[in-house]
């Protein structure tokens, strides 16, 4: 079990932390070596997000052999950031950024697989939202990546290449069910009716993405703009967002000892809330570095919630269930990076901050009136064996 969770947590890392959300925070060298405006930024980091989607979507597919899906996620992660470490041109800086992204898409659905084949369903839920915080400890290492290459940022993106691969094949190793002798049995092909019983958590999902992209896109950029000629407090920033975002392993107890929606008002307020602070005073070390502690324990706790909310209400079709939540996550940052991109462009920091941080408190209406149906009879008596009464609100 140590090893997959160990693993797993740092293909994680490197699919989210350094493939994916490592575009927001290089963004200031990329507008240095080229031609792109706010408009631009937002453009590329919504092709990501989209990337993001269809992969998911391509994964659940193939849920039925999370070992290629793992193989899926760490090849496109690898030659995307590969990619971006010689693009010459934007374009191919923009096409190497989409393709990154696909890793992120393809790594959750395989892992949660993984998870289920290989570990007790008494131990599955902490086990998830572990692996699912190693996108804290990406992020800590991505800021490393650019202190050590300082103005050779092309060296960070390759050294990312190369964690990927290396955490792609150390997950592979750990999977235990590649030695079983009978292989499972593949799972029933997946409906949208299916999944309906999920409308009102992918509503919420969405506007969560949405309000996300404004950190994730603009935090690394407001930040350095405050303090021109300090990039160390920018960085700094960006590596304590990270290391509060491991945290976010937190989210399997948050629900346990509370409930799912208390999880979710708690994360997405605390996202929301930072957001804006954030904003509004990106020069001033004490709230910038408490809001960005915030904003990263509360969106790995958040995706946390999202994985436990899929797996609770549809535990049949988990991966499924799982990949449309963070897909609708993934949507909805695709159409805040647009928005937000351009609202940067055309307003302030502080007004596209306050829109991001109030699309984050519409995200709480759909989970405030989301009453899923009765727990089925298998999660029940899994949850029941640990003590751990299962709640579906």
């Amino acid at each position: 079990m140590r090893a997959l969770v160990l693993s797993g947590m740092a293909l994680i890392a490197a699919t989210y932390g350094l493939a994916r959300f490592g575009y927001g925070l290089f963004l200031p060298r990329f507008t240095e070596a080229f031609p792109m405006g706010s408009a631009v930024s937002g453009l590329i980091q919504a092709g990501s997000f989209l990337s993001f989607c269809l992969a998911a979507v391509l994964a659940s597919r193939l849920a039925a052999r999370p070992r290629l899906v793992v193989v899926c996620a760490g090849a496109t992660a690898a030659l995307g950031s590969a990619g971006v470490a010689v693009a010459p041109t934007v374009v191919v800086l923009a096409g190497s950024v989409v393709l990154a992204g696909a890793g992120a898409g393809f790594a959750t659905p395989g892992l949660v697989t993984l998870i289920e084949r290989d570990i007790v369903p008494a131990r599955q839920e902490r086990a998830q939202t572990v692996v699912n915080a190693g996108t804290g400890a990406g992020i800590v290492t991505a800021g490393v990546l650019m202190l050590l290459t300082t103005e050779q940022w092309r060296l960070g993106w390759a050294a990312m290449a190369a964690l990927v691969v290396l955490a792609t094949l150390a997950t592979l190793r750990a999977d235990r069910s590649v030695h079983r002798a009978q292989a499972p049995e593949p799972p029933p092909r997946v409906r949208a009716r299916d999944l309906a019983s999920l409308a009102r958590p992918i509503a919420a999902a969405a506007l969560a993405g949405a309000s996300s992209a404004a950190v994730w896109t603009f935090g690394r950029t407001v930040l350095a703009t405050s303090r021109t000629g300090e990039e160390a407090y920018s960085i700094g920033a960006w590596m304590v967002l990270g290391a509060f975002g491991v945290l976010g392993a937190t989210a399997g107890t948050i629900v346990q000892v509370w409930s799912l929606r208390a999880a979710w008002h708690l994360t997405v307020g605390a996202m929301a809330v930072s957001t804006v602070v954030l904003g509004a005073a990106p020069g001033s070390p004490l709230a910038a570095y408490v809001s960005v502690a915030v904003f990263g324990a509360g969106y790995t706790a958040l995706c946390g919630v999202l994985i436990l909310w899929a797996t609770r209400v549809v535990p049949e079709r988990a991966s499924a269930g799982t990949a449309a939540l963070f897909i609708a996550l993934a949507v909805g940052q695709a159409a805040g990076a647009v928005l937000l991109g351009v609202l940067m462009g055309s307003t302030s920091p502080v007004l596209t901050f306050a829109v991001a941080g109030l699309i984050g408190v519409l995200a709480v209406v759909p989970a405030a009136r989301h009453r899923p149906g009765t727990p089925s009879p298998g999660r029940t008596a899994a949850l029941s064996r640990t003590g751990v009464e299962e709640t579906r609100d």
